[in-house]
């Protein structure tokens, strides 16, 4: 796991997942998709001003339909490219007065990202309509379904 800035609920007071004039808990499913920076940029309008909290979550899976495995070479400079544009997000939130942060975890996105919403305490999850997965998939992706069908807070999927 690679991590920028903190993962665990917020020790300064914040006790509501949402606020008058924002949403204070955030997390956002960023995978470098045109739909999950539409998020991304939804995510920082929507956030509360001054006491918001952002996570910009990647996640990577195993590609089981590759037929060969990637070098480690290859298999970072996707990661790299990522995990820039997401430290951008997270200047840009912090130049915004927000608190944010990068996390890049490991496993099925779907259940990584639920898991990170229930450890911060978020009042949202916003993410893309479809990333890298199935094309076929016209209304939503597989993980975003995943997430709206099993998730405890409200999701904006965007598309």
């Amino acid at each position: 796991m690679t991590e920028s800035g903190s993962v665990g609920p917020a020790t300064s007071g914040l006790s509501s997942k949402s606020h008058e004039n924002g949403i204070e808990r955030i997390v956002v499913g960023f995978d470098a998709s045109p739909s999950s920076a539409r998020a991304s940029r939804l995510a920082l309008s929507l956030a509360a001003p001054r006491s918001g909290r952002i996570w910009f979550v990647h996640v990577s899976e195993a590609d089981r339909r590759m037929a060969e495995p990637l070098t480690d070479e290859e298999r970072d400079v996707p990661s790299r490219a990522i995990l820039r544009a997401m430290e951008a997000l997270v200047a840009e939130a912090k130049s915004r007065g927000l608190h944010a942060a990068a996390l890049t975890r490991e496993g099925p996105a779907a259940d990584v990202l639920l898991g990170v919403a229930r450890e911060v305490n978020a009042g949202l999850i916003t993410m893309g309509t479809r990333g890298r997965g199935d094309p076929s998939r016209a209304l939503l992706g597989s993980v975003s379904a995943h997430v709206v069908a099993n998730t405890h807070v409200p999701v904006m999927v965007v598309p």
